[in-house]
């Protein structure tokens, strides 16, 4: 019997995708972001989540989906949700287009992803979700926000712990 999980499915101008719910915490509605400065686009700065400054990210342009995917392009204001992960024990924000449904599946649902994602080096899509005849991208959170993405999540955390001590 195929071993059953649940996902987050959200969506990112006309396009869905899901992303493991233990990666998840909770997926609260759009609020004020703080902007950093000299930090790289997607960064779309910080944000007090009861007491805790949280790094937030925009995963449209993460993903550098903004000119892609054109419907919505931003999607209404009042859809918009910030998905709250923790990934290496730290928790940041995602702002996505809109967070839809949970969803339970298998891992026999997902298809793997078409070679030309693999030749152009995306690796952070895990597969395709065919839910029903609905075509759904699977992210390999973990994938999406390694490297450069972890560097910059570091330099602004510190950046804020340096401007804290000094207020202090």
């Amino acid at each position: 019997m195929a071993i059953k999980r649940q996902v987050v499915v959200f969506r990112i101008g006309p396009e869905e995708f899901a992303m493991d719910i233990g990666l998840a915490r909770e997926i609260v509605e759009m609020r004020p972001v703080t902007p950093v400065p000299e930090t790289r686009d997607y960064v779309e700065g910080v944000m007090n989540l009861r007491g805790n400054l949280i790094p937030v990210l925009d995963l449209r342009k993460r993903l550098r989906a903004g000119d892609r995917l054109k419907g919505g392009s931003s999607g209404r204001m009042s859809e918009k949700r910030i998905i709250i992960v923790t990934l290496d024990g730290k928790q940041l924000g995602l702002i996505v287009d809109a967070a839809s449904e949970v969803i339970r599946i298998t891992d026999d649902m997902i298809e793997p992803p078409p070679e030309v994602i693999a030749e152009i080096g995306v690796e952070y899509i895990a597969g395709l979700l065919n839910v029903s005849g609905r075509f759904i991208t699977m992210l390999d959170t973990a994938k999406a926000l390694q490297g450069e993405v972890a560097l910059e999540l570091g330099e602004v955390m510190s950046l804020l712990a340096s401007r804290a001590q000094a207020s202090l």
